[in-house]
């Protein structure tokens, strides 16, 4: 019912997509010309691994590929890519730090700062079908947002990092040939979706709790990971098909089916958090003009040793 109700809520307020694609694109074109002090060493380095040459071969030829091979095109890109890297340390150390900077962390930041006045929209769509400008909601909410991004792209950095090194040698491995090969691409989306998985969950009630109780961040993100741990399994379970799916059709698709599959499962995500919120603490919501949603009070759902004392 919470994957069902949160497609619903989905339809009704697509125009969200529309809203947080036009923004992520401003974000990135941000992030581009922060990088324009640092362009002719990077042109330097990627040209010394003919990187452009093959990332055109790679957006371009790799529709309808079978997984293995597509797998194997993607290593090399990748290890192209991180050479690059290498001999941008080499040329220009402060060029290889400053990049680091705005992948890592400015682009995260700015990114997260779509999701309070995001979640303020939809919440006040799902309490009493109203709507508000995401423009109006930003700038009123800006000091949230910063912080509640700030905190959001710190704790998810180490997992990004963890996560980026492990794949690039799942990747590897794709070059060793065998018959491992033929379950190797399995393993690393299986293993990819599993572990995107698993932290979009485990931090899906922070942005609602912040919203709907209409406090701090820092206060809030206990009150996030108590109302998810109610029903930590069934949002997981509705995380992944949204992640399994979107990373299925863009391996089927050429690359540049990222630029509407990443903001379209980011939407249907916060719809997911949303949904799960309301209906962890037992508040009634609208997912569409003509449909109520009333889920059991918070002391039916609870066990008896939690809510004994509320008498």
């Amino acid at each position: 019912m919470m994957f069902k109700n949160s497609l619903k809520l989905f339809i009704a307020n697509f125009s969200v997509f529309w809203k947080l694609l036009l923004y992520k694109i401003i974000v990135v074109c941000i992030c581009a010309l922060l990088f324009i002090p640092v362009i002719p060493s990077w042109e330097q380095s990627l040209n010394s691994v003919n990187f452009v040459k093959l990332l055109t071969s790679f957006a371009t030829n790799n529709v309808f590929l079978n997984t293995t091979t597509l797998l194997n095109n993607l290593f090399i890109l990748v290890d192209a890519f991180v050479n690059a890297m290498g001999i941008l340390f080499t040329i220009n150390t402060f060029a290889f730090f400053y990049s680091i900077v705005i992948v890592f962390l400015i682009l995260p930041f700015l990114l997260g700062l779509s999701s309070v006045p995001t979640g303020e929209g939809l919440y006040s769509y799902m309490a009493s079908l109203s709507k508000s400008s995401f423009t109006a909601t930003f700038l009123s909410k800006l000091k949230i947002s910063c912080i509640y991004s700030i905190f959001r792209a710190l704790i998810t950095l180490p997992f990004v990092a963890i996560l980026t090194v492990t794949l690039y040698w799942l990747l590897y491995l794709t070059t060793l040939g065998g018959l491992f090969i033929i379950i190797l691409p399995i393993i690393i989306v299986i293993y990819f979706v599993l572990m995107v998985s698993l932290l979009v969950t485990t931090f899906c009630g922070w942005m609602p709790a912040t919203v709907v109780f209409n406090i701090s961040p820092t206060q809030s993100f206990k009150k996030g990971i108590k109302a998810v741990s109610r029903r930590y399994f069934r949002v997981f379970s509705s995380v992944f098909v949204i992640i399994f799916f979107a990373t299925i059709f863009s391996l089927m698709l050429t690359s540049f089916s990222l630029i509407a599959l990443i903001p379209l499962a980011s939407v249907a995500i916060i719809m997911l958090e949303m949904v799960m919120f309301f209906e962890s603490q037992g508040m009634r919501y609208y997912v569409d003009l003509d449909t109520i949603i009333s889920p059991k009070k918070l002391e039916q759902c609870d066990k008896f040793t939690k809510v004994k004392n509320i008498i």
